[in-house]
């Protein structure tokens, strides 16, 4: 059975901590965008994340957008945050994370995702060997079948406990 807890739960993308995933010899980040990054239905991306893209791009980490939503949209939002993307990854299956990982030139172990989901962005980066972080949503609003998701995460999150990075 595979283990559903993320290696790191955190309230949103700034409570990360660059300096620990270094220290575990991590170099890459794999993002998923709705509620993440971006609220759900929302096509831009806020100043602060942007500039949050900005600093973990001049730590070093190499960066990919990994999505289940359709091309258009996450297109749009990839290139303001000038960032390459996955759409229509099929979360939880590993290949988008595969995928994405090529894309990086980058390895299993030198990368982590970052998503609001644990039976989509948690489940995908487990089957892939990819540490994870799970995130806050940003907002309630999603898409129909994940509100489904979220009464059973609620389960499971509530195990969880979040705490800083170490």
């Amino acid at each position: 059975m595979i283990n559903l807890k993320p290696d790191y739960f955190v309230n949103d993308i700034y409570d990360i901590d660059f300096t620990v995933l270094k220290n575990h010899r991590i170099n890459s980040m794999l993002l998923d965008l709705d509620n993440t990054l971006v609220p759900f239905k929302i096509n831009k991306p806020d100043n602060k994340v942007i500039e949050w893209i900005n600093k973990a791009k001049k730590e070093g980490f190499k960066i990919c957008v990994v999505s289940n939503a359709y091309p258009r949209r996450a297109q749009i939002i990839a290139n303001l945050l000038e960032l390459p993307v996955i759409y229509m990854a099929k979360k939880p299956f590993k290949k988008g994370v595969v995928d994405s990982l090529k894309i990086l030139d980058s390895t299993n172990k030198e990368a982590i995702l970052v998503g609001d989901q644990i039976f989509t962005d948690i489940l995908a980066a487990k089957l892939a060997g990819v540490k994870c972080i799970l995130v806050e949503p940003i907002t309630k609003s999603d898409f129909f079948m994940t509100k489904i998701y979220r009464v059973f995460e609620f389960f499971v999150k509530r195990h969880l406990i979040k705490e800083k990075m170490k």
